[in-house]
């Protein structure tokens, strides 16, 4: 479930950036305040789902060495 959630919300946020940086890229001169919000909504979106991504990643632990005293 939680390798689920992980590709979801990388996918999502994959997504998300994409559709920031065309909005950035074509629509900027063009964006109103209102587009500036719908920006700005899509950007926090973005943030929220790299989040979940960064939080369900699968974690590596890696082995202490072991010191004989």
């Amino acid at each position: 479930m939680r390798k689920t959630i992980f590709y979801i919300s990388i996918l999502i946020a994959f997504l998300l950036l994409v559709n920031v940086l065309e909005i950035l890229i074509t629509y900027f001169e063009r964006l109103t305040k209102f587009g500036f919000g719908y920006l700005t909504g899509k950007i926090v979106l973005f943030m929220v789902f790299a989040l979940i991504a960064y939080f369900t990643r699968e974690k590596k632990i890696k082995a202490a060495a072991i010191k004989n005293e």
